[in-house]
């Protein structure tokens, strides 16, 4: 079963500074320190940013999502409840699961998070690129196999 087929992938957003003459809108936005690498957000680590450009609501974080690192350590974190209305930036990605999906996203997140999540987004990258990929593209994200190799141990017995 592909990422794809059970969530939706959402780039994050680019935000602009605005002018001192233009309207500003304030957001509270994630950074690199606000993902913990035991899978969750540090709320004390959120950046206010005043920008001129207005945020798609799709790229705000909502409870039950999964925020996703694309750059190294591509962490993984779940999004709490009261912890809705960040700004995802254009260095992260939001997996959002699909509606009518019965699966918890936190199995997501600890299988992005674990060696064999890490192998199968490597392995989807290098088919992708051919250097060594340091930051994980929104296709790869899109294309990993999360339940390859999790009936390799019944069928052994």
């Amino acid at each position: 079963m592909k990422l794809k087929e059970v969530a939706e992938v959402i780039k994050g957003a680019y935000l602009l500074e605005g002018k001192a003459n233009e309207n500003k809108r304030q957001y509270q936005e994630l950074s690199m320190v606000s993902l913990e690498p035991i899978s969750f957000l540090d709320e004390r680590k959120i950046i206010k940013v005043n920008s001129s450009t207005e945020v798609l609501s799709k790229q705000l974080t909502k409870a039950g999502d999964i925020v996703v690192s694309l750059y190294f350590p591509m962490i993984a974190c779940y999004v709490e409840k009261g912890q809705e209305g960040y700004v995802v930036p254009h260095y992260m990605a939001i997996i959002r699961m699909k509606p009518y999906v019965k699966l918890d996203s936190r199995f997501i997140v600890h299988f992005i998070n674990s060696a064999r999540g890490r192998r199968a987004l490597q392995k989807v990258s290098k088919g992708l690129s051919l250097s060594r990929p340091t930051s994980l593209p929104l296709v790869a994200l899109n294309e990993v196999e999360l339940l390859a190799e999790s009936n390799k141990v019944i069928d052994r017995f």
